[in-house]
């Protein structure tokens, strides 16, 4: 079953002013870990006050979002049954600048692909987006 045309994609497109930075890949996966640690143990507005801090967007920008992904979530599991917990997909490093980690959340019958992306302009990574969806195909594509 796809939602992929009712679930909200998330893409913050970001810039490092002002935003907290991470020292290094693994503080990176750290947080990701922790984001989806929140989320899928059903503490939506925990995992997106962690992403809050690393993200470049108004205040009323970051809550419409937060308010629309808890919307969706009752429709989500709806759908797909009971999250069942996380599990780690892969982390791909593009050239020095670039960082992707992809994890799922999985649920009784579906799941939600999650994608963090970091930029890192000089020493320290900064979160550039985050997405999810429900598209399991691509993740034999990626």
């Amino acid at each position: 079953m796809r939602i992929i045309g009712l679930l909200m994609l998330f893409m913050i497109t970001a810039t490092t002013a002002n935003a907290a930075t991470l020292e290094s890949t693994d503080a990176a996966r750290k947080l990701s870990n922790q984001v989806m640690g929140k989320i899928a143990s059903g503490d939506l507005d925990g995992g997106f006050q962690l992403i809050k801090p690393h993200l470049i967007v108004p205040e009323s920008e970051f809550n419409v979002m937060l308010e629309q992904a808890k919307l969706q979530m009752p429709m989500i599991q709806g759908r797909f049954g009971k999250s069942l917990g996380v599990e780690f997909i892969k982390e791909k490093v593009i050239g020095k600048s670039l960082l992707q980690i992809i994890q799922i959340q999985k649920f009784e019958k579906h799941l939600i692909r999650w994608k963090f992306t970091f930029y890192k302009p000089d020493t320290k990574w900064a979160l550039d987006s985050f997405t999810y969806d429900d598209n399991m195909n691509s993740l034999f594509e990626e």
